[in-house]
């Protein structure tokens, strides 16, 4: 008959209490963001939810086709981002759990929040555009080639 070890002994034992929760997963790499990224797919409204934040449609179809070189960097909490958005570079730097400004390819300054949820990088925008607008995107790796991004504007939700 085997020896079985009491689960308190096992190393691969979580008590109940911690069984299935976000903190168990490996936060999101930021590092590992930094590079070039293109569009490849999103949910059917994706193109109504990019509307909604005042993008117009012939520059949703351009987003589609563009190569986004991308330079993340994270030291303790603060996390700076630099994009080159089709030919308009974004250098913006953030405290995680604090609010802070984000500049957007427009010129616009936005305040937002970025925190770590578990394995994703979740940003919230309190006023997106200034009436009240709430917006929130929350990334993860699906794998180490893929970033999917789940977006909330208002009442529509989607992905990408």
């Amino acid at each position: 008959t085997p020896v079985r070890t009491s689960a308190r002994q096992d190393p691969l034992y979580f008590p109940p209490y911690l069984r299935n929760r976000e903190s168990l997963k490996m936060p999101f790499d930021v590092a590992k963001s930094s590079g070039k990224w293109t569009y490849d797919s999103a949910s059917d409204n994706y193109q109504q939810i990019m509307e909604k934040l005042g993008y117009p449609a012939e520059m949703v179809d351009k987003m589609k086709e563009v190569v986004y070189p991308v330079e993340c960097s994270l030291k303790g909490k603060v996390m700076k981002s630099k994009v080159d958005f089709m030919g308009k570079i974004m250098e913006n730097c953030y405290t995680l759990g604090e609010e802070g400004e984000e500049t957007d390819p427009a010129g616009k300054k936005r305040k937002v929040i970025y925190t770590m949820e578990g394995d994703k990088l979740v940003s919230v925008y309190p006023d997106y555009d200034g009436k009240g607008l709430c917006t929130s995107s929350s990334r993860h790796f699906v794998d180490d080639n893929t970033v999917q991004t789940d977006i909330k504007v208002g009442d529509l939700e989607g992905w990408t």
